[in-house]
């Protein structure tokens, strides 16, 4: 038991309720997971696991393609995007059914603040919230591997579902932009595919992810656009307990598209480097962080970058 704890403190990789959401205006969730399931390790089947990650995310400069550009750069846009904070908190439970099947549900509570200038008024607006956003539900599948147990691969396939609000408007009842949001009003489809299996250095491990993200149902005319996601993580022990952490996440989402959607100021392609740390108090508990830095980002439009981001939380298992 305790060696596949310390296999599945090197996962950490693709968070299993939001996304690398780049837009216009900046909203944003990281591209980390702290599923033990989506790292090859079988829970003991009728165990939970509950785990709990705070998310900062700081967006303040404008960036067109893949270089930063100064706000008189935008003067002719409708607006000047100033800057985005998101801090997100994210709470995951999983069962397992049995050492094939488990379910995953997550939802996240969004505090955000946003403001712009609208370039026809030379005004300010502010957006500063709290509220919850959308759902994600995933069913994880682990095919048997007898020949060599210690490699580990299966299938997530789930929905995301439209339980955050697409309304929320500021104190002078302006509504904001639909990608500033906690929700997105729309039903996706979640389709992947993972594999983990031991590193090359004692008691290390690696594993590899990709995820596909679509919706098939909207509303209000506003189409998310696709996502896709792949991430590669490495996990080296320090001690007994403490864990170093590196992943590389790639992120592409497509441009949004509706009446109510900006295609030309939304839709990316953005690498990041995520070093971190773990800590095992018990194989049942565990404490991480993470720091994510960019590598690679081009964005369509004019869109307000993520020059870094900060996770920390904790997982019990029970």
């Amino acid at each position: 038991m305790k060696k596949n704890i310390a296999i599945a403190l090197g996962g950490i990789a693709l968070l299993a309720g939001a996304s690398a959401a780049g837009a216009s205006c900046g909203s944003a969730f990281c591209v980390l997971n702290t599923n033990w399931s989506t790292q090859g390790v079988a829970n003991d089947p009728g165990s939970f696991r509950l785990d709990e990650r705070f998310e900062f995310v700081d967006q303040k400069n404008l960036q067109h393609g893949t270089k930063r550009i100064s706000r008189d750069d935008a003067a002719g846009e409708d607006t000047t995007e100033l800057r985005t904070i998101n801090r997100n908190l994210l709470t995951t439970l999983d069962y397992t059914f049995s050492k094939n099947w488990a379910v995953s549900a997550s939802v996240s509570a969004v505090d955000r603040s946003h403001s712009h200038i609208d370039n026809a008024t030379t005004e300010s607006e502010k957006w500063d919230f709290t509220k919850i956003g959308d759902m994600r539900v995933l069913g994880m599948y682990r095919f048997d591997n007898e020949k060599n147990p210690v490699v580990s691969y299966g299938l997530t396939f789930g929905l995301k579902l439209p339980t955050g609000s697409y309304k929320v408007a500021n104190s002078d009842g302006v509504t904001a932009e639909r990608a500033l949001q906690p929700g997105t009003g729309s039903t996706d489809i979640v389709l992947g595919g993972y594999t983990s299996a031991p590193g090359s250095q004692q008691d290390s491990s690696w594993f590899a992810q990709v995820l596909y993200q679509q919706a098939v149902s909207i509303k209000d005319d506003f189409r998310p656009g696709k996502q896709f996601q792949f991430n590669l993580g490495y996990r080296y022990p320090l001690t007994h307990e403490l864990q170093a952490l590196l992943q590389l996440n790639t992120s592409i989402k497509d441009r949004d598209s509706g009446t109510n959607a900006e295609p030309d100021l939304s839709g990316s392609r953005s690498v990041f480097l995520s070093p971190g740390l773990s800590y095992a108090f018990t194989q049942d508990f565990q404490l991480y962080g993470f720091v994510q830095l960019p590598v690679y980002r081009n964005y369509n439009g004019i869109q307000l970058a993520v020059e870094w981001a900060f996770v920390a939380g904790a997982t019990l298992r029970f």
